[in-house]
């Protein structure tokens, strides 16, 4: 620190505008103190614009000398404001306003100024401004002070801490304070008092000693901290130094993952050498090459736990680069947080889903053949009620009233295991999604009538009342035959599960202009709770007795949701509990006024369309001889039974009928025997009824003939591949021979029969 005794300040005192950088406080307020006394002492006035601490410091040092009433009074001679107080005089926005430090600053060196006395002014408002990290105001304000001396006769003493400048980036502002000064003062004393160049270099080269040390400090600060973190950090963590990625740190954790504790001062490889080609070499060559962090997911590796047991832990590595000043990559920063929790939980779920699809695979395989099973039931057992009905139309026929009881107890169980066959083949329909709806307007109260007909026998059987309540306006756009349907499978239900001469009601209202409901009640045995959440399920039924009374396989409420929701409907169940009966409700749209206008101007172009698909038989009039005559019928079918009793049947018609199992042998006969009609069956061996069917239409075409499908498949697609095989008549077992036999009766008779052998 400068010294009143120093040439280098003495000779400053009387430049004009000098600074110093200084080190000490207490050497600040000497050479300060010694600045102002030199003033006073010549009659002149001294001005310190200073820190608080600063003005204390200088009051105190200049009281113990005192200096101040030499020549003149204290507070005429001697100007003491405060550095930060002043500033907010002339600051705005943080920029010094030219004119309020005129106004401010200038008018106080202007009242002490006096032309034959000196005046020393001592300023710190600009060290404050650098240490507040606003160089550019603090260049500025060391310029406004410039002018003010243009002005005005005095010497002006600015006064920075070393520390303002700490770092080599601040070189440049140091540059600049330097040169807004007339001259510098280093912080150690020089004999040389005139040698301008040689301050600067000084002052230069201690600022840049300061910047330097400094950066050193914040290095090793930086690298203790760097340290300290890793060696305390929760996760497993290493430094690896130079192009060896030589271990410079490794933490607890590392050590304890990789049970080694010998790793400080090798290098990796030294260290790991069957790790040479693994994961962790290659990843740090990479950040070491590229400058970029790596992560490297679940790596695993083997840790001995207690004993010499080793156990396989998976972790997750970073891999971070690590820069000197230069930019140059040093080393790099590892660190491995566990995830075996995570990785073992991950691998078991995979497992899990495997396994789950493996389980749905089988599922779905399980239930594509319980799906193709219930296609195949349903048909197979199509082909024993044929014969059944068949056999019972012919006991119709022949008896004399002593079977009627029978008959109509075998017609009555046949009629409801026909049902059975249906509700299973609807059931693999709706799975499939193979289900079709014939669409179109219909009248509720029609669809009503249609189910109570379909379940008359049933409600007289068990002495039901059964009361009727339907709006006959009601329409709604749907599929006839499966609504019915749908209506029908209730009052079953409801009349299975009420108690012999219960109450039944079916009701039929709208709801509002867009639905309608259809409510099927009873007074029977009602449903528990459990029943009502599952009443709707596939195959469920309620708990039953070991007689099993009620029956069925517990499909025909499984069918009565899903084609209300095919309808766009939704159906509930409700019981107010065991013993309290149920009611069925469903909910349907209603037939919009555009749907109605539509029927009423299609219904015409509908039916032309009908009529214009049907395949005609040209004959010509005078060959027409009426119903009721003898046809010759060729029936092929490889059930035996079902195919002799229908050819008895129709024999009991006066037709004439022969009869064969197998395709080749149809057609042979067919070429002898020349019939007008022709019924197949279409699941015959070798060659199936649609190709055995093609092969008729050409071979007859010198003779009209009236070809029948008969099948236990009846969907729509069905139908039309009949028709493309050269059907004219698609019907599904079991056959009723009254459909059948109108068929026949449709077929006009060639009045020149004696031509073909009958």
């Amino acid at each position: 620190m400068l010294t009143s005794k120093d040439p280098s300040i003495e000779a400053a005192h009387h430049c004009g505008h000098f600074v110093q950088f200084y080190e000490s406080e207490t050497g600040l307020t000497e050479d300060v103190g010694v600045f102002l006394l030199s003033a006073l002492n010549a009659g002149g006035s001294a001005i310190a614009i200073a820190t608080a601490n600063h003005l204390a410091s200088l009051r105190s040092w200049l009281d113990a000398r005192q200096a101040a009433t030499v020549g003149c009074e204290p507070r005429d001679a001697l100007i003491l404001l405060d550095a930060h107080a002043t500033l907010e005089l002339f600051m705005v926005d943080g920029w010094p306003d030219e004119a309020l430090f005129v106004s401010t600053v200038g008018a106080v060196v202007a009242n002490a100024a006096r032309a034959d006395r000196p005046l020393h002014a001592f300023g710190e408002m600009v060290a404050i401004l650098c240490e507040q990290g606003r160089g550019e105001a603090a260049l500025r304000l060391e310029e406004l002070w410039n002018r003010l001396g243009e002005n005005h006769r005095f010497s002006l003493f600015c006064a920075y801490p070393g520390s303002a400048f700490p770092g080599a980036e601040d070189t440049q502002l140091f540059r600049h304070i330097c040169h807004a000064h007339r001259h510098v003062l280093p912080s150690i004393p020089l004999r040389e008092a005139d040698n301008k160049e040689l301050h600067l270099r000084l002052a230069l080269a201690e600022q840049r000693a300061r910047s330097l040390e400094d950066e050193m400090n914040r290095r090793r600060t930086a690298e203790h901290q760097r340290d300290a973190v890793l060696m305390s950090s929760p996760v497993a963590s290493a430094l690896l130094l130079g192009d060896n990625h030589t271990f410079q740190l490794a933490n607890p954790r590392y050590l304890d993952m990789v049970s080694r504790s010998d790793l400080i001062g090798r290098a990796y490889l030294d260290a790991f050498p069957g790790e040479r080609d693994g994961p962790i070499a290659a990843a740090l060559e990479l950040v070491s090459a590229h400058g970029l962090p790596i992560v490297h997911e679940e790596y695993r590796c083997g840790r001995k736990d207690s004993g010499d047991a080793i156990s396989a832990r998976d972790y997750t590595l970073h891999f971070e680069p690590l820069r000197a000043a230069s930019g140059k990559i040093d080393g790099v920063i590892v660190s491995a947080v566990e995830v075996t929790g995570y990785v073992r939980a991950r691998e078991t779920l995979e497992k899990s889903r495997a396994d789950r699809e493996v389980l749905l695979a089988e599922l779905r395989k399980a239930n594509g053949a319980k799906d193709e099973f219930l296609a195949m039931l349903g048909h197979e057992l199509r082909n024993p009620l044929a014969p059944i009905v068949s056999a019972l139309e012919l006991m119709e026929l022949r008896d004399n009233g002593s079977a009627t009881r029978e008959r109509t107890i075998i017609q009555r169980h046949v009629d409801h295991l026909v049902r059975l066959v249906d509700d299973l083949l609807d059931v693999s329909r709706i799975i499939r999604g193979n289900v079709e709806l014939d669409k179109r307007l219909v009248d509720v109260h029609e669809v009503v009538t249609k189910a109570v007909e379909m379940t008359s026998v049933l409600m007289e059987q068990r002495s039901h009342r059964l009361s009727i309540d339907v709006d006959p306006a009601l329409k709604c756009v749907a599929d006839p035959m499966r609504l019915a349907q749908v209506v029908a499978n209730l009052l079953i239900n409801a009349a299975k599960y009420t108690e012999a001469g219960g109450e039944i009601a079916v009701s039929a209202a709208g709801i509002d202009a867009d639905n309608l409901r259809i409510r099927v009640c009873d007074n029977g045995i009602g449903m528990a709770p459990e029943v009502l959440a599952r009443v709707f399920d596939t195959f469920y039924q309620g708990k039953q007795t070991i007689d099993r009374a009620e029956g069925g396989l517990g499909i025909g409420l499984a069918l009565v949701k899903n084609f209300v929701k095919l309808h766009g409907g939704h159906v509930e169940a409700t019981s107010d509990g065991l013993g309290l009966g149920s009611q069925f409700t469903i909910v349907l749209p209603r037939a919009s006024s555009q749907a109605m206008m539509r029927e009423v101007m299609t219904s015409d172009a509908a039916a032309a369309i009908r009529i214009a698909g049907a395949r005609p038989v040209i004959v010509p009039r005078e060959q027409f001889d009426g119903r009721g005559q003898q046809r010759r019928i060729l029936l092929v079918d490889d059930n035996v039974d079902a195919a002799d009793a229908l050819a008895e049947l129709l024999q009991s018609y006066g037709h004439s009928v022969r009869t064969v199992y197998d395709p080749a042998a149809a057609l042979a006969e067919a070429d002898i025997f020349r019939p007008a009609v022709s019924v197949l069956d279409i699941g015959l061996p070798v060659m199936d009824g649609y190709e055995l069917a093609r092969q008729l239409r050409e071979r007859s075409g010198s003779w009209p003939c009236v070809l029948v499908a008969l099948t236990g498949y009846g969907q729509t697609a069905d139908r039309e591949r009949s028709r493309a095989a050269g059907f004219d008549h698609h019907f599904v077992k079991p056959l009723r021979p009254a459909d059948l036999l109108d068929v026949i009766d449709g077929v006009p008779v060639i009045s020149n029969d004696s031509e073909s052998p009958l």
